[in-house]
């Protein structure tokens, strides 16, 4: 199996965000181990583990199989935390493919079945140490949700290699972490993945009081962005259209913003959330006066999660824009 990539994260050019649906070739491109370059006529996907009856696929029987298309947005969870950095890694495309559960309902877990370990093809060196297998775990009932789907396709086109193709597991709401490129085994199990990117990365620290904790990073936590106008941009003397994109793993219910750096705050006008997509935002807003301001948007979803203003990956996003007389 060739290879090329020097094993370490990839980051590809940013994208500009204005369109709902992202380009195939602007969404980012982020991999741990190097690409592989896996034989479409040799590749199977054998799902086994604490399941009744262990499969094998190829990838002719999951073509011949009901595809379904879920857009979706797909974040990384190594958004930057600080909101000035340009590279977003947002972007909102449509995965075709075969759901999950349904392959699962075939295989018949068992009783004391609790996540779905995924692995990729890819191997090599990350973080200085080798890496048999780029290894993930999603909770069984996560991948039960019908929008979990081994996909075949992206904004209907087949999968790039450099995507993930032929064959990868996309997880609506979860981040992009999760969605194992060039899947290779699912193993049913009721432990979680003892690997080093469950255990070792992408854990996060959360406090209660005194008490520390290690949590997974799987669903998304709610985050937004201003479109328009952009962090620098300057615009004139009367009603400028702000808008921008909301995200989570539920839907979000509320985008908050403040012109005057978040000391007040007025609601925007929202689109509600076709599947698992981003939402539109959008707020006429008339500045009186010429000067600098700092733009704030803060999404709250349907939990009550707030975003935060505070260092994380989601944390509020902030444009300063230039207000100037016409």
């Amino acid at each position: 199996m060739q290879r090329h990539g020097g094993g370490l994260e990839q980051d590809r050019a940013p994208h500009e965000l204005t369109e709902y649906l992202t380009p195939e070739r602007d969404l980012f491109r982020v991999w741990h181990l190097g690409v592989p370059a896996p034989d479409p006529h040799q590749w199977t996907l054998r799902v086994d583990g604490k399941v009744a009856r262990p499969l094998s696929l190829s990838l002719e029987d999951l073509r011949c199989r009901q595809q379904v298309a879920v857009t979706s947005f797909h974040e990384c969870a190594g958004n930057p935390t600080n909101p000035l950095v340009p590279q977003r890694r947002i972007g909102n495309v449509t995965w075709g493919g075969v759901p999950l559960a349904g392959v699962l309902s075939e295989v018949g877990p068992h009783a004391d079945a609790a996540f779905v370990i995924s692995r990729g093809v890819d191997h090599g060196v990350y973080g200085g140490a080798y890496h048999s297998a780029y290894e993930k775990d999603i909770p069984l009932v996560k991948a039960l949700d019908p929008n979990v789907i081994i996909a075949l396709s992206i904004n209907g086109e087949p999968l790039p290699i450099d995507r993930g193709g032929p064959v990868r597991l996309v997880v609506p709401g979860y981040y992009g972490t999760n969605s194992t490129k060039w899947l290779s085994t699912l193993t049913l199990s009721d432990n979680r993945s003892s690997g080093a990117f469950t255990t070792k990365y992408y854990m996060d620290v959360e406090h209660s009081g005194d008490t520390v904790h290690r949590v997974p990073v799987w669903a998304v936590k709610p985050n937004s962005i201003i479109v328009v106008p952009a962090n620098g941009d300057s615009v004139t003397l009367g009603e400028t259209l702000i808008w921008g994109w909301a995200w989570a793993a539920a839907p979000v219910e509320r985008v908050d913003l403040s012109v005057d750096g978040g000391a007040t705050w007025e609601p925007t006008t929202l689109d509600p959330r076709r599947d698992q997509a981003w939402q539109r935002f959008s707020y006429p807003w008339k500045p009186r006066t010429v000067g600098e301001y700092t733009i704030v948007t803060r999404a709250v979803d349907a939990h009550g999660n707030v975003q935060p203003d505070e260092p994380r990956r989601n944390r509020v996003y902030r444009a300063v824009v230039f207000v100037r007389s016409r």
